[in-house]
């Protein structure tokens, strides 16, 4: 048991120990002001799409940090970095992709003045009748 125990420390003793608590603190604080920021752009009227872009862009600013730091992936070499990396390609394939298909869409899928309104009805409802 003594035997492994000095093996183990003996394999660590040549790697310095280094303690990034500063480092999570600063990404915290990043990941605090930028999520202020995701619900401060809310109440901002931004012209057409704009504002999907810029959550979309905080989001996924907000992920890295946290994929990165908190997820050790700044430290690592390698297939790790390579993974992420790839999905990182494929959610802005999935993202793009989507987004074109929207946009190329026939006109009678998405009439004009239709951005997020529901059309005014074009007929007198049914009076209702209240009988007891």
């Amino acid at each position: 048991m003594a035997a492994h125990g000095n093996a183990s420390t003996a394999e660590h003793a040549g790697v310095p120990h280094h303690s990034h608590v500063g480092r999570y603190v600063v990404v915290w604080i990043v990941l605090l002001v930028l999520t202020v920021s995701t619900w401060a752009i809310a109440k901002v009227h931004l012209p057409g799409p704009l504002h999907i872009l810029v959550a979309l862009v905080i989001a996924i600013a907000k992920g890295a940090l946290v994929a990165l730091f908190f997820m050790h992936l700044y430290d690592q070499q390698g297939a790790n970095r390579l993974v992420f990396a790839t999905s990182l390609v494929f959610v802005a394939l999935l993202v793009g992709l989507t987004l074109s298909d929207y946009a190329t869409r026939y006109p009678l899928a998405k009439p004009p003045g239709s951005e997020g309104a529901l059309p005014a009805p074009d007929y007198a409802p049914p009076p209702t009748s209240r009988t007891h």
